[in-house]
């Protein structure tokens, strides 16, 4: 697998981190992303224990991208 992939995963992760942060829906998207090359990675070095817990990371990634879409326009 190229070295690079996981250091942009890094990179993504950390993005993720920021914007959410700074309160912006787009971190979940980006969380999401990352946490899906990562599982990727993980299967592929066959680290399934690590690969399940980023399954469960792009799970909650998404219920965040969901809740916080509800709330900007209004929604319980």
């Amino acid at each position: 697998m190229n070295h690079i992939f996981p250091w942009t995963l890094t990179a993504l992760s950390i993005i993720g981190a920021i914007l959410n942060i700074r309160k912006k829906r787009s971190g979940f998207a980006v969380y999401t992303v990352a946490n899906i090359g990562w599982i990727i990675v993980n299967i592929h070095h066959e680290i399934y224990a690590q690969a399940a817990l980023f399954i469960v990371f792009t799970g909650l990634s998404t219920w965040g991208w969901i809740e916080w879409g509800r709330k900007r326009w209004g929604r319980p």
